[in-house]
């Protein structure tokens, strides 16, 4: 092994990581944050950002991520290789010389922005075939974290939203949108306004957990309330 090969290597894992961030991004994640994700998983230096949980949660990124490390344990150990014989051998002004040659244009590459969008659309148009790559997971489309979630509030007798319609309960200014009701079986999928709701209504709510919460305990007491919350 000689420089150029150690060169070539390094820039072939570097390749490596932009494909696999363009495979994540085409799962839905932001394209800078699947680089990171990418590069964290092919050096092998762990990562707890809470990025990651949107890997774990994705069978397909957890796949990548996989491969990502594997790829890592074994770059490392012919990296070290290649080093050690480096050592032993002088370098020749051939060797230098290419090695350079191949840098300065990895350099060149890397800093043209056109370029790199070209390469990118290329790598992403390949990987498009690829149906698995093109999921996202509830969460990440609704951007649920722990502020903002889905949940299910069943309307008791005495909740003052029964007997009301949608646009007079006024729950949109609560940063709540009810996305379906299920009424006895009848799935109510985006109700309009003038829908009236009823008793035993199971409403599915997006919004802030806090006033969702607000909506189960509306008779609950103030301090009980800023506890749960």
């Amino acid at each position: 092994m000689n420089l150029v090969f150690l060169v070539s290597f390094i820039l072939v894992l570097f390749i490596i990581v932009e494909i696999s961030a363009i495979a994540l991004k085409m799962t839905g994640m932001d394209l800078h944050i699947a680089r990171f994700q990418a590069l964290s998983a092919l050096v092998t230096v762990g990562y707890t950002t809470s990025e990651s949980e949107q890997v774990v949660k994705h069978h397909v990124r957890r796949r990548l991520i996989m491969v990502l490390m594997i790829l890592g344990y074994l770059g490392t150990a012919t990296i070290v290789t290649a080093l050690i014989e480096l050592m032993r051998h002088p370098l020749t002004l051939i060797q230098a010389g290419t090695a350079i040659m191949i840098l300065l244009l990895a350099v060149s590459i890397a800093s043209s922005r056109r370029i790199r969008i070209r390469l990118d659309k290329g790598i992403e148009k390949q990987l498009s075939r690829h149906r698995s790559l093109q999921k996202k997971t509830v969460e990440e489309v609704l951007h649920l974290d722990r502020e903002y979630g889905v949940a299910e509030v069943v309307l008791e007798r005495n909740n003052p939203l029964v007997g009301k319609r949608i646009v007079e309960s006024k729950i949109r200014d609560q940063e709540l949108f009810i996305l379906a009701i299920d009424r006895k079986g009848e799935f109510l999928h985006s109700p309009r306004g003038n829908q009236i709701l009823l008793e035993g209504d199971k409403l599915i709510i997006y919004g802030k957990l806090k006033n969702i919460y607000l909506l189960l305990c509306w008779d609950c007491k103030r301090e009980d309330i800023i506890s749960k919350a």
